[in-house]
């Protein structure tokens, strides 16, 4: 008897942690929309490193062919902007 009140007080307790655990981490929906989030902004911050890098090269001269597609590129936003 007295080994299934100590069982049940130890179930009694674990039930107490996982109900904090499950109060800390929120919804599934939550989390997989901040799983999306996330990987959508490590995208974004990725194309903007390597259009970063790619820009800061053609300015350099190290990468000739980024001079002609920049020039390119440039040309269209002027004329989109007269």
């Amino acid at each position: 008897m007295a080994e299934q009140q100590s069982e049940l007080k130890e179930l009694k307790k674990i039930t107490g942690e996982l109900k904090a655990v499950k109060a800390n981490t929120g919804s599934s929906w939550t989390a997989f929309w901040r799983g999306v989030l996330q990987g959508a902004g490590a995208i974004v911050g990725g194309i903007l490193t390597v259009a970063l890098i790619g820009m800061i090269l053609s300015i350099m001269g190290v990468i000739p062919g980024f001079q002609s597609i920049a020039a390119s590129i440039s040309a269209v936003v002027s004329r989109i902007e007269h």
